[in-house]
Order: structure tokens, then C-alpha cells, then sequence
């Protein structure tokens, strides 16, 4: 797989070289490519600041990412996996979660080895209501990349399905290992918080909520249930873990 910048290197040297129709046409195709590579990594950050609720994006950025991958799905570049891959994600910021889910396949036909998918695969079998199939998925994921960059997030999908299935015992090392690995993001922390309150271990969840508050500053659940809203979903098993969610937080101390 070559790098990003690589389709604009090569057009680049061959901009140094004698012009003749044969290279104009070859820049050509590769600046396109730069450009619809350039088009799809940018809608993939963009939907990533959107979903994880960072920078304040909002609307504006939702309506930026789906341009962009209007660009980078162009007939010219039908193999250009990380354009399915930000199409998933934009599918998932609108609750359209089959759709987001055929995305991720289609970027996997595309792009077998590449780990992150999978783990957004599972995601995306737990906002269908499949935890189980979701646990696998991103269970492939660790295999292909046991030492993945964003391993936090493998690690958070796995424990969120677990909790949401009832099973706070096995959720809690997974959310503990999320943490240590992705430490700057809030859900994590506020889903161990929860399945500690609900194994009763109220003074673990309280600790965890104090740790929390002093990186995060003090949310509220407003403020929680407003960032779920990036995520759309009325599928009966998100909405009761949800709930569950909600209700741990109030019985760690969380208003």
C-alpha cells in the first residue's frame, strides 16, 4: 500500500522532468489521486473531531466531511478504502448504522489488513444490537494489530458491548486497559465509572469520577447524554445500555 503523499511525490518529480503528453497525462492521474486521497483523510478526521466531540465540530464539519467524500468516492478511484472507511463513519453520525456497517465491509474487501476497521465493524454490531458479533470483531482487529497506535479504542468497544450486555466484571479491565492506552477522550473513563457503581463498588467509581472531573473538568449528565447524540441510535439494546449508563453515573455522585 503506498503512503498518502506518494501520488503527489511522483507527480511532483515528474513536473521536474521534460514535459510531454505522455507525463501531463500520467500527473494527471496522479494529482487526482492526491486529491481524492487528500479528500477522503480529511473527512475521516473531521468525522473523528465530530463523533469523539472534539474542537467543537458540529453541522458544519458533518456537511465538510460528506463533500469530501464525495470527492474521494469519484468513479476514477473506486478502491480508495479510507473514502468507504469516513463513509461509515458519516453513516454512524446519522444514525444509519446498516449503512455505516456495509461501509466498513466494503472497506475491508478493500483493505483486509487494515486492523481499525474491524474494530469499527464491531462498533458498529453493537449499535444493531449484536454485541457478540461486535466482541468478535474487534477481537480480530488485536490480532492483526496486538500493538495498534489506537489499541485504546479496540479495548473501549469491547468493554462498552460487555457492559451494555450486563457483564461489568469483564467490561471493567477492558475499560481500564482503553484508559491507560487513550487516555484523552471521556467516554471511556465515564463507562468505568458506571460498571463500578453497578458492581457496587462505589468508592472505586467515585475515585475513577474524581480522576475524571480533574482532567475533563466537571461534566453533567446533560452534558453526556448531549455528546451521545453525535451518535444517533434507537435500537432497544443501545437505548436500555444507555440507560444503564445514565444510572451508574447517578449513583457515583454524577448530576
Amino acid at each position: 500500500m503506498r503512503s498518502r503523499g506518494d501520488s503527489f511525490a511522483r507527480a511532483s518529480s515528474l513536473y521536474e522532468m521534460p514535459v510531454t503528453p505522455a507525463r501531463t497525462r500520467q500527473m494527471r492521474g496522479l494529482l487526482d489521486a492526491s486529491v481524492a486521497e487528500t479528500a477522503a483523510l480529511t473527512a475521516t478526521t473531521v468525522l473523528c473531531e465530530y463523533l469523539n466531540r472534539w474542537n467543537d465540530a458540529g453541522p458544519a464539519e458533518l456537511a465538510r466531511a460528506e463533500a469530501a467524500i464525495e470527492v474521494a468516492l469519484h468513479p476514477e478511484n473506486p478502491r480508495l478504502f479510507l473514502a468507504y472507511y469516513a463513509q461509515g463513519f458519516l453513516h454512524r453520525s446519522r444514525g444509519q448504522h446498516q449503512e455505516a456497517l456495509q461501509a466498513f465491509d466494503q472497506t475491508i474487501k478493500l483493505a483486509p489488513d487494515f486492523a481499525r476497521v474491524y474494530a469499527q465493524k464491531g462498533e458498529q454490531f453493537v449499535y444493531l444490537g449484536e454485541p457478540a458479533k461486535g466482541i468478535a470483531e474487534v477481537e480480530k482487529a488485536i490480532k492483526i494489530s496486538p500493538k495498534s497506535s489506537v489499541r485504546g479504542y479496540f479495548y473501549w468497544v469491547i468493554g462498552r458491548a460487555r457492559f451494555f450486555m450486563g457483564e461489568d466484571a469483564a467490561a471493567v479491565p477492558q475499560l481500564q486497559a482503553s484508559i491507560r492506552a487513550w487516555s484523552n477522550v471521556w467516554y471511556n473513563r465515564l463507562y468505568l465509572v458506571s460498571a463500578h457503581a453497578h458492581s457496587e463498588k462505589l468508592a472505586s467509581a467515585k475515585r475513577v469520577l474524581r480522576a475524571f472531573d480533574s482532567q475533563f473538568g466537571a461534566y453533567t449528565l446533560a452534558h453526556v447524554i448531549e455528546n451521545e447524540r453525535a451518535c444517533p441510535d434507537e435500537h432497544p439494546f443501545v437505548v436500555s445500555g444507555r440507560e444503564r449508563f445514565h444510572e451508574g453515573l447517578r449513583r457515583a455522585g454524577l448530576t
